[in-house]
């Protein structure tokens, strides 16, 4: 998926971050990776608190952290909501929505998280799972 605009949801793990690095690997120069956390803790303000500035530090230090080149760009956000939904939403225009795997199998069979699994059922753009580093797809 050579893309021009890729969604990438992230949540502070190794998977997430071996998906930006494959999300900014995969995107066009002068393509755009959107690195995005979701927020599913509302507070009365319903704006920026502590959970917030948190997720986005995070967000920050991955984007950081990921070797840039080749003209792509890295957008940083954090988003309000439940997390599948949320990024459903998001990649709804995009050419693409990568999410981390985390690498949980049980009885040798790999379980799927509910955000993926939502992503998967309700994406109307393609959606690429990668596996934390170090760890072979199933």
């Amino acid at each position: 998926m050579e893309a021009g605009r890729i969604v990438v949801g992230m949540d502070n793990s190794a998977a997430s971050a071996a998906a930006l690095e494959w999300a900014v690997g995969h995107t066009r120069a002068g393509g755009v990776v959107v690195a995005v956390s979701v927020c599913g803790i509302r507070t009365p303000n319903g704006g920026a608190d502590v959970f917030h500035a948190i997720r986005s530090r995070r967000v920050h230090d991955a984007v950081t952290r990921v070797r840039l080149g080749g003209g792509v760009h890295v957008e940083e956000s954090v988003l309000d909501g439940e997390p599948g939904p949320a990024l459903v939403e998001l990649a709804g225009g995009a050419d693409g929505l990568v999410l981390g795997r985390h690498g949980y199998s049980r009885g040798g069979v790999t379980v799927l998280g509910s955000v993926i699994r939502h992503c998967l059922e309700h994406a109307l753009c393609p959606v690429v799972v990668v596996p934390a580093e170090g760890r072979r797809a199933a």
